[in-house]
């Protein structure tokens, strides 16, 4: 296996990609999201946050989860919200702001119990967040990459590089974190729900085939984070 590609977002024309609500995206505990991010610019540069991973609708009460990097002070943030109203949610900020035009390893795991997050930088740890909502409410937002989503149309578009994003319906470790960030999976891990490696296509690599659709005509670039190989879970067997 190989990473050959990544997708690249402008905010300039409003690309994202999504997809619609599907039952194994529709996590309501143990959530992890992991992705590789290259910000072209810095949201505070701009004045809006720029949305990675978001299944989130904030006009019709449907907010679920959404990893973000904040426009005040360019950390990832991460946000969860227990019945999809805003008088009920909750976020947290890693510790470390973003670098423009670099390759970061972004991950947060989310321990619903406990209503905490770990975050992590390039595989190490980056901070953690208390107070957050119980539970992820579940409802009929979409699913979207670069983007939130409204009635209308989408909104806070992210402006960079995406690759190898990856949703958890578990609490990853911080070894299996290092251990995989600069690996290829094969999609079909326990507890990985969705895997878009983005090479030239937006297919999901597990069974559950959460396909996204392009928004705004955004193309797949081959600055890559990592080209392949590695030592991670792709050698395992379940």
């Amino acid at each position: 296996m190989a990473n050959t590609n990544s997708l690249d977002l402008e905010l300039s024309s409003s690309q994202y990609a999504d997809r619609a609500d599907t039952t194994s995206l529709s996590i309501t505990g143990d959530l992890t999201i992991e992705c590789w991010v290259k910000l072209e610019q810095l949201p505070s540069t701009v004045g809006t946050r720029f949305n990675a991973v978001t299944k989130y609708k904030e006009s019709t009460n449907e907010r679920s989860y959404r990893l973000t990097i904040e426009s005040t002070n360019d950390k990832p943030l991460f946000v969860n919200s227990s019945d999809g109203t805003s008088a009920n949610t909750a976020s947290a900020a890693a510790t470390t702001a973003l670098t423009a035009g670099v390759w970061t390893h972004l991950a947060v795991s989310y321990n619903a119990a406990a209503g905490t997050c770990a975050f992590y930088r390039n595989g190490v740890a980056d901070g953690t967040g208390a107070s957050l909502k119980t539970s992820i409410h579940d409802n009929a937002s979409r699913f979207a990459l670069g983007a939130i989503n409204t009635d209308v149309a989408a909104v806070e578009f992210y402006d960079g590089l995406i690759d190898e994003v990856r949703i958890w319906n578990d609490i990853r470790t911080a070894t299996e974190i290092l251990t995989n960030y600069q690996a290829e999976l094969l999609g079909s891990e326990q507890g990985l729900v969705a895997y878009y490696k983005l090479n030239n296509v937006y297919t999901d690599s597990t069974t559950n085939a959460n396909d996204l659709t392009a928004s705004g005509s955004p193309v797949f670039s081959t600055d890559v984070p990592f080209v392949g190989g590695g030592s991670g879970l792709q050698n395992k067997i379940w």
